[in-house]
């Protein structure tokens, strides 16, 4: 008798105890149910709330239903715009949600769900891919910077992220340019950091008051830190450093004529190669080279630029065919230091220099089917 009444005391319990789990879960559906995130592209772009929890009075929801960040003391309502759609309210607001913070939604005053905006999965936070120039020796007159990256990036930020350190000692101030806007390419993944050209122009203000903002033989570092954030507020997947050392000052200008042609086979989509002897600048390099057959028409095609950026190699999207071609060179075309194809960068104007040709192409023959070699 005593075992039989302890067993039907332990199955009492165990059925209170499964009712209760099972109102706890209905409870949290319910809730889920009335109150829900709306996602687009991967981004929380909104919070849908069910009328219900207005209790039949749904005029002027924005006047009843406030949204903001998690924090202790009085809450301050997020900017945004709240519309009626069917059962649902639908707040979107004026400044994205933050992975990572918590959220709070209010009616009449009251929390009704406190909301946590997921991280991003580690894969899918932005990464930065390269920094050019790639070389780890460069001019102490390095001119540009490019940081390219995977996803795109919040602009008119890049002055708190970025640092350059010297020795691994001394941070180094005023050394970047300070544009706005910045120079980003169009879809927002590569970014073009200038080294304040006042700086490196020898006789201006900027130089002389403050000196260069590299020396030559000194050892560097390019710091990037990782609070940096895409648009859509996931940071990067970790800081990067770049270092390097600086050789002497380069004053002179690209010479197309100590450059090497390797010219491809015919009837093929071989590549073409162009051996600079020395390191360009990355994205010109992308932008001012074009190859044109005899007629004068552009061959279409890819260029992938090589190692340091010292050379570069074209693919056709069709079969070479015997014949003369040029390599068409838009003398914009920069070194590290941006001495262009005309004119050295810090060319001393108070020198008596003779006047520099200021072409804008300069076009170099080549040939396809004699295993030509320029």
């Amino acid at each position: 008798m005593y075992f039989l009444k302890k067993w039907i005391r332990l199955c009492v319990t165990f059925n209170l105890i499964f009712f209760a789990l099972l109102s706890l879960l209905n409870c949290e559906k319910k809730k889920s149910d009335e109150i829900r995130l709306l996602w687009k592209n991967e981004q929380v772009t909104g919070i849908s709330i069910s009328k219900s929890l207005l209790k039949g009075n749904d005029d002027s929801p924005e006047k009843r239903i406030t949204v903001c960040l998690a924090k202790d003391g009085s809450p301050t309502a997020m900017l945004g715009n709240y519309k009626l759609e069917g059962n649902e309210v639908i707040f979107e607001p004026l400044i994205p949600f933050t992975p990572g913070l918590r959220y709070e939604v209010l009616v009449d005053n009251k929390v009704v769900e406190e909301i946590k905006i997921a991280l991003m999965d580690a894969r899918e936070a932005p990464v930065l891919l390269t920094i050019y120039p790639t070389q780890d020796t460069i001019p102490e007159n390095l001119l540009k910077i490019y940081l390219q990256f995977s996803k795109r990036m919040r602009e008119g930020e890049s002055v708190n992220y970025i640092q350059l350190l010297r020795n691994d000692l001394d941070t180094l101030s005023d050394v970047f340019l300070n544009l706005q806007p910045e120079l980003w390419n169009e879809d927002r993944t590569m970014l073009t950091v200038w080294l304040d050209p006042g700086r490196i122009k020898r006789g201006l203000q900027p130089n002389l008051k403050l000196g260069a903002p590299l020396k030559n033989g000194e050892h560097y570092t390019l710091a990037i830190s990782d609070r940096w954030k895409d648009t859509e507020g996931a940071r990067l997947a970790t800081s990067y450093h770049k270092k390097f050392v600086t050789s002497m000052r380069d004053s002179l200008s690209p010479d197309p004529r100590i450059w090497t042609i390797h010219s491809p086979a015919p009837h093929t989509r071989n590549v073409l190669s162009i051996d600079f002897k020395s390191s360009l600048d990355y994205s010109l390099l992308n932008s001012a080279l074009h190859v044109v057959d005899e007629k004068g028409k552009t061959v279409l095609g890819n260029w992938r630029v090589g190692n340091e950026e010292r050379n570069v190699s074209f693919t056709p999207d069709e079969l070479w065919r015997n014949g003369n071609f040029q390599l068409q060179v838009e003398t914009r075309l920069e070194d590290l230091a941006g001495n262009n194809l005309n004119r050295p960068f810090d060319l001393d104007t108070k020198a008596n220099t003779k006047q520099l040709a200021q072409v804008k192409v300069i076009s170099i023959p080549f040939m396809v089917g004699n295993n030509f070699t320029n």
